[in-house]
């Protein structure tokens, strides 16, 4: 069965990293889309995290709140669905570009790690 089902309420992907000896990075990382994967972008976040955006700490479909991620991501998908062809153009070049972005941030969180080992320091960056 699909993934990409409208009534999905998150998805997840778990990069699985290895730690070396030294480590040359940050480890696992957790690939977090709220909603429907059609209409939501795929955010990481490093098993080293010690918190996470308040936007990733509610959503809850029988409460609607502006400040969550999983409300975005639905009515990014709801809008969507009134000319779904048309849409969805627009809505996976903006994932490309966030998810791109991600991909890059979690390269350089790499290399600061490289150079710290430092995670506090780290989470103020992220």
């Amino acid at each position: 069965r699909s993934i990409g089902l409208y009534r999905t309420s998150d998805t997840y992907v778990v990069q699985s990293r290895s730690f070396e000896d030294p480590p040359s990075g940050t480890g696992a990382v957790l690939w977090f889309g709220p909603a429907s994967p059609h209409g939501t972008a795929f955010t990481p976040f490093l098993v080293h995290l010690s918190d996470v955006p308040a936007s990733f700490r509610s959503g809850h479909h029988k409460q609607f709140d502006r400040s969550s991620a999983f409300w975005a991501a639905c009515f990014v998908h709801n809008i969507a669905n009134l000319k779904w062809s048309y849409a969805i153009k627009d809505i996976e070049a903006r994932q490309a570009q966030l998810e791109q972005a991600s991909v890059a941030m979690v390269a350089k969180t790499d290399e600061l790690y490289k150079m710290n080992l430092d995670m506090e320091e780290l989470d103020s960056e992220y």
